[in-house]
């Protein structure tokens, strides 16, 4: 891919157009071959017909050799000599016949090098766009998925508050103590039902976020990969005929030194750049989905923990999400390496000196297969984190969330779609265990740099407020964060991280800047505060500030830091120089002791030689 312009960053949810212009493309290979077949015709027609002209040459040669040579009536006859014009005339019809074989080599060239390999190229491509069309359905099914289980929480939402109310009805009628307790049932899975509903729609924002602004650029991405790959091919063959044409005839070298000179300002992204001149268009991220309150009950968005029943099953829940998120970090760990081994070769593609596109399809193939498995693991790992945050942010303090005293094995017992789903992370863990015994990748990693609104990039993009908000499962309130303004006064609210905003709604804000809180995080990961120091007021992203003055009461609570027993420490693999305020500059070789772990932006918090700020994770082992 050209390193001046992405399609994925240019052109929103673009995956049908793209798709299409890259299958015209391919097409077109057809036209190509058609071409050099019957160029190929045409020089084994030639070939046919100046053989036989240098036969007929021979044949009148010959009869009038004796003739040419020593005249009608010789007193000598020469015997086998011949005058010196005829031996040039006879080796210029030599060369002539040869330069027939010659036109049939070419004709066969062509057939062979050239047809015969753009066929080649096609079927190669085919599979490549088949493998990425059946990675983006996959990607469209799980975003379809995700919607589906919102609108059927929903659905079950306003069920039980039907039945809630019609039991509520009934008591109303009736003081007995079984419709009391019945309708104390109903309330509780409505109470349920409700925080499930919840859950399901921040899951479907998050799965609606990732899907546009990470898995369809990177579809988008790799279709650009395939075009440009299968232009370096095309261009390869190209230079092939040019040359075989040469070494046949030298006297229409100028003409071959032409269109090998055309071919060779084909520069890949050329098409590319065009494409994306003409297909811009306005387009506008989906609106987020919103809580919808039943028409009988509920009018807020408000987790409901109004007895036992609900923490109880708020704490499996929060089990089950912190089960499955460490099984999808651990398959995402082990596959990272494949994947930013290839990443880096992927890279390397850019240069002209770099792979040739053979080379190049084949690493696409690769990279498309563990970016498959990799992409799904991220996803679940993505709804289990959305999960844990919806609950852990929403529950008010004074309800214990531990869930120390949870048996997973045993609820698993009597929850058959549990178990199934363990036993797909089993296979699934298993599968990925034989493609590593297949495969020796290098471990190492070139990480994305930052986007244009200063965000930190993640593995793929960081390209929504979605990935800023994942900053949230590391408080913001800790030793860590204090110790990035431990010049600042401890009773006020303090900057950490410089931001620039990106949206009419946001505010830019820099390290040593005074702010007042206008209205708290709500859970989407942004406080909307006033900047004292400039006087313009809106959104910061909650992560990059630190709040010291008194909020509501009712404000959700950033999730506590992961239990991780001791402080680790990591090495160095990669040099990296501090970009701006809130960074570390590293070497390789350093020891680096993590302070905060990567909260999904690619970027952990840590210390080194006494001074802490964020560096690359992926420079780092």
């Amino acid at each position: 891919m050209t390193s001046e312009l992405s399609i994925g960053n240019e052109i929103k949810d673009g995956f049908k157009e793209t798709s299409k212009w890259v299958q015209n493309n391919l097409k077109w290979l057809s036209e190509l071959e058609s071409f050099y077949r019957e160029r190929a015709k045409l020089e084994k027609d030639y070939s046919s017909r100046l053989t036989h002209l240098a036969g007929e040459y021979f044949g009148k040669k010959s009869a009038g050799t004796v003739a040419l040579s020593v005249g009608d009536a010789p007193t000598t006859t020469p015997g086998s000599l011949e005058a010196a014009s005829l031996v040039a005339w006879n080796e210029i019809l030599s060369q002539t016949e040869k330069m027939s074989q010659d036109h049939n080599q070419l004709a066969q060239e062509f057939e062979f090098q050239v047809a015969d390999q753009l066929v080649a190229l096609g079927k190669k491509c085919d599979f490549l766009v088949t493998t990425i069309n059946g990675f983006n359905t996959a990607l469209t099914e799980k975003r379809d998925k995700a919607y589906l289980v919102l609108e059927k929480a929903k659905k079950s939402y306003d069920e039980k508050c039907i039945q809630m109310e019609s039991a509520r009805a009934k008591q109303t009628k009736s003081s007995s103590d079984k419709a009391q307790r019945k309708a104390g049932g109903k309330e509780h899975e409505m109470n349920i039902a409700k925080n499930h509903y919840l859950v399901t729609i921040n899951q479907a924002n998050r799965i609606k976020d990732k899907y546009y602004f990470q898995d369809v650029p990177e579809v988008l991405d790799l279709l650009q990969d395939l075009h440009e790959s299968r232009t370096r091919v095309m261009n390869s063959i190209w230079v092939s005929a040019s040359s075989l044409e040469r070494d046949m005839c030298k006297r229409i070298d100028a003409r071959l030194t032409t269109a090998d000179s055309v071919v060779s300002q084909n520069k890949p992204g050329l098409d590319s750049t065009m494409f994306i001149k003409h297909n811009l268009k306005d387009w506008k991220e989906p609106a987020d989905f919103q809580y919808v309150p039943s028409s009988v009950w509920h009018d807020d968005e408000q987790f409901v923990v109004s007895s036992s029943t609900e923490l109880q099953d708020l704490k499996i829940r929060l089990a089950k999400a912190q089960q499955v998120y460490d099984q999808m970090q651990g398959f995402a760990s082990s596959e990272i390496g494949d994947l930013t081994s290839l990443n880096k070769q992927r890279q390397g593609m850019k240069s002209q000196d770099g792979l040739s596109g053979e080379q190049t399809l084949a690493l696409l193939s690769k990279y498309v297969r563990s970016l498959t498995s990799y992409t799904s693991h991220e996803t679940a790992k993505l709804e289990a984190l959305v999960e844990i945050e919806s609950i852990q942010n929403n529950v008010p303090e004074e309800h214990d969330l531990s869930t120390d005293g949870i048996d997973l094995d045993k609820l698993g017992k009597k929850s058959g779609v549990f178990n199934r789903f363990k036993k797909s992370l089993t296979i699934s863990s298993e599968k990925k265990a034989t493609k590593e015994d297949n495969t020796d990748m290098a471990s190492t990693f070139s990480t994305e740099s930052k986007s244009k609104n200063g965000n930190h990039l993640s593995f793929f993009r960081g390209r929504s407020r979605a990935q800023t908000s994942d900053s949230r499962f590391s408080a913001n309130t800790g030793s860590d964060a204090n110790s990035a303004t431990e010049r600042t006064d401890d009773t006020k609210n303090a900057v950490l991280f410089s931001y620039q905003k990106t949206d009419n709604d946001e505010t830019s804000v820099t390290i040593g800047d005074n702010f007042s809180v206008l209205a708290p995080d709500s859970g989407s990961g942004w406080t909307k505060i006033k900047n004292e120091t400039t006087g313009d007021t809106g959104l910061v992203p909650t992560s990059y500030i630190a709040i010291r003055e008194a909020v509501r009461s009712n404000a959700p609570r950033a999730p506590p830091p992961r239990k991780s027993g001791t402080t680790r420490s990591v090495e160095a693999v990669y040099s990296y120089e501090a970009q701006e305020d809130g960074e570390l500059s590293i070497t390789e070789g350093d020891n680096i002791t993590v302070l905060r772990e990567d909260d999904g932006s690619g970027w952990t918090f840590g210390e080194l030689n006494g001074m802490r700020g964020l560096f690359p994770t992926s420079y780092c082992k």
